[in-house]
């Protein structure tokens, strides 16, 4: 009996480590939100990546003419180095605006505190944009310097920055931010291509809640009015989002969102897709 007992248990002990199981592993189903949250932890600390994404956009302002705003763009980036940041990024953009059709092709290169950028293609804007100036523009590379207020900006960034060099409020500001669970009630849609794909609500009680804790950090405490006021203002805001977290590292390679706010004054919906690689 106790060889029988010890076959049976060798079987199982080689089915599961082939079948990539164990009693501790990772229930997709289950664990949703806590995949979710780890995924996008890890992702703030993603600093070489080639992106792609869309965003599309409708504006609604009862004292002005409603926007639309189609944006594609694809590149990438290397954030390691605050002081030596790579950035390529192509974007077209079109959209409506004053009830005129307006465009945009453009290409950005950022070469440590160099700036080169060329545009294919502008349209006037309304008259914001004068054809005079437009005119040297078109088809050719121009260079210039990256303002050196934003280098310091990303040096001193809680994204960016050495965090060895980071302030006390910096470090607690990176660290509430990857600890909070802004998205919630997790919905599993399956496995795909290596990702977990699940689906989203905004967590609206952990804005607040993120609000208030960050003024503690910084000793600038949230009065329960402006409280009051941020909770008036998210119950006109709906936040639904996809991600696609992967299975073997952990991070958010895409993300899908549909942004809407019912303000009878000034609405808007945005739609949005962003990969990661």
């Amino acid at each position: 009996m106790n060889k029988f007992i010890r076959n049976l248990v060798a079987v199982g002990a080689i089915l599961t480590v082939f079948s990539g199981c164990s009693f501790f592993a990772t229930n997709p189903e289950k664990d949703g939100n806590k995949i979710v949250k780890d995924g996008l932890k890890n992702f703030y600390d993603v600093n070489v990546s080639s992106l792609d994404g869309t965003f599309k956009g409708k504006f609604v302002d009862k004292s002005a003419k409603d926007l639309s705003v189609d944006l594609a763009f694809s590149g990438s980036g290397d954030m390691k180095d605050p002081e030596n940041i790579l950035l390529n990024l192509k974007f077209d953009g079109s959209g409506m605006m004053e009830g005129q059709g307006e465009n945009i092709s453009a290409e950005v290169k950022v070469d440590k505190s160099d700036l080169y950028f060329i545009v294919s293609n502008i349209s006037s804007f309304g008259g914001l944009v004068p054809a005079d100036m437009v005119k040297p523009l078109i088809g050719q590379w121009w260079k210039t310097q990256v303002p050196q207020d934003m280098i310091d900006s990303l040096q001193n960034s809680s994204f960016f920055g050495d965090e060895s060099e980071l302030t006390s409020e910096e470090k607690k500001m990176k660290n509430l931010l990857k600890d909070t669970q802004f998205f919630t009630d997790a919905k599993y849609i399956g496995e795909e291509n290596g990702d977990y794909h699940y689906e989203t609500v905004l967590d609206k009680e952990a804005i607040k809640t993120f609000v208030k804790n960050a003024g503690e950090i910084y000793e600038e405490s949230v009065s329960e009015e402006e409280l009051a006021t941020l909770e008036t203002n998210l119950k006109d805001v709906q936040l639904k989002s996809e991600f696609w977290v992967g299975v073997a590292d952990k991070t958010v390679h895409k993300l899908k969102f549909n942004f809407e706010t019912t303000d009878p004054v000034a609405g808007a919906k945005v739609d949005g897709i962003l990969t990661v690689a």
